[in-house]
């Protein structure tokens, strides 16, 4: 494992956070014509295909010995367990206060990993590091936070324990034995979400209406195929090749690509908060990248 990010690490986690930053306009455009829970089916279907086709076609093994299987499986469990309550809370809360609960999981990630993995140390610098860059998240939502009601708080419940599910499942990532290929821990995953959101849009979505118009394609296939099989694979690359906190501060980038995306292309206001936010989160990611972090 190498502590230090390098350029091309860097770049490619660069990269990442922007494509997941334009997934927030994706998602908006793709739920007027499709369900919630059903947009996210379609999505895992398209990764799921995707990264089966690749599989056999680079001969990645879609089964492994017993301990790699009993990892992927946990693996699966923490990704349907995040993507699901995820998705649950932010049809009862509101997308400002999903993305500032979602971003707290760098926290359980730094907190926990160290006890899994020798090399991952917990330093004061790394926690200030992390503090600052969610500062700079709670300032880019600040002003669309708005009040809690009990729904709302139950849904702020829900992507939190999301985040809780999304750590767990960088650490089964990084403690995953060396054989298991990035590509196959997705497919698990995708896969293992199948039924779980089909079952969640046959439930809880039974009315909605599904259509499938070219908006709602080019969103399904940009969220199934670069925000989810390409980038997902190359996120569990980079935390299994380097020092995994480290790569994980870049998260806190996205919702900053989130805000200068939908400024750019769907005419969103861009304030002076914002913009201080933003300083706050690329400060707060050097802090953790910083050589005696």
């Amino acid at each position: 494992m190498s502590d230090r990010l390098d350029a091309r690490a860097i770049c490619l986690m660069v990269l990442l956070t922007a494509i997941w930053g334009g997934s927030y306009t994706f998602v908006k455009v793709g739920f007027r014509d499709l369900p919630v829970f059903g947009s996210l089916f379609l999505r895992m279907v398209v990764a799921s295909a995707i990264l089966l086709i690749y599989s056999r076609w680079a001969r990645i093994p879609l089964w492994y010995s017993g301990r790699g299987n009993r990892f992927l499986l946990a693996g699966t469990g923490a990704f349907v367990w995040s993507q699901a309550l995820l998705y649950l809370g932010l049809t009862l809360t509101t997308a400002g206060r999903g993305s500032i609960f979602f971003n707290t999981q760098p926290f359980f990630t730094l907190a926990a990993l160290p006890f899994f993995v020798r090399e991952e140390s917990f330093t004061l610098r790394k926690l200030g590091g992390t503090a600052l860059a969610f500062a700079g998240v709670v300032l880019l939502f600040a002003e669309k936070l708005g009040a809690g009601d009990r729904s709302v708080l139950l849904g702020d419940t829900l992507v939190l324990l999301a985040s809780l599910g999304w750590s767990a499942n960088n650490i089964l990532n990084k403690t995953m034995p060396r054989e298991v290929h990035p590509a196959s821990i997705i497919l698990w995953s995708a896969g293992g979400a199948l039924p779980v959101m089909g079952a969640c849009t046959l439930l809880l979505e039974p009315g909605r209406p599904w259509r499938l118009t070219p908006t709602a394609i080019a969103s399904v296939l940009y969220l199934g195929g670069v925000a989810a099989a390409f980038s997902f694979v190359a996120f569990t690359w980079l935390i299994r090749r380097y020092a995994a906190i480290k790569v994980n501060a870049f998260v806190f980038l996205s919702p900053v690509f989130g805000v200068l995306i939908g400024w750019a292309f769907l005419g969103e206001p861009l304030s002076l908060a914002q913009a201080a936010g933003a300083l706050l989160v690329g400060g707060g990611i050097y802090l953790v990248n910083s050589r005696s972090a």
